[in-house]
């Protein structure tokens, strides 16, 4: 087990103030915690950092691939046609 005091904490005492995706404070303290089981504000509340977190990484899967697709659509005729060479250090 690797829980740390923070998440004891949220589990037993009251979460407390939560922070938006820009860094700002929500104003609505969150008193209840998981033990008691949370309200649907209350827990809506509390994953909106995980929601961004999802959205972000979706976005960025996204633009990396395609990054990715057009670096093999440029590279496709590429052939390479020399013998190797022998060193271990690389092209460069």
């Amino acid at each position: 087990a690797r829980g740390s005091a923070a998440q004891i904490r949220q589990l037993a005492g009251m979460r407390g103030l939560m922070a938006k995706p820009d860094g700002s404070i929500i104003e609505t303290p969150i008193t209840a915690n998981f033990r008691e089981g949370l309200n649907v504000l209350q827990y809506f509340i509390s994953t909106h950092g995980a929601r961004k977190g999802l959205a972000d990484t979706a976005l960025k899967t996204a633009n990396s691939g395609y990054l990715t697709r057009r670096l093999v659509d440029v590279a496709q005729d590429l052939v390479v046609t020399e013998s190797d060479c022998g060193t271990t250090e690389g092209v460069m």
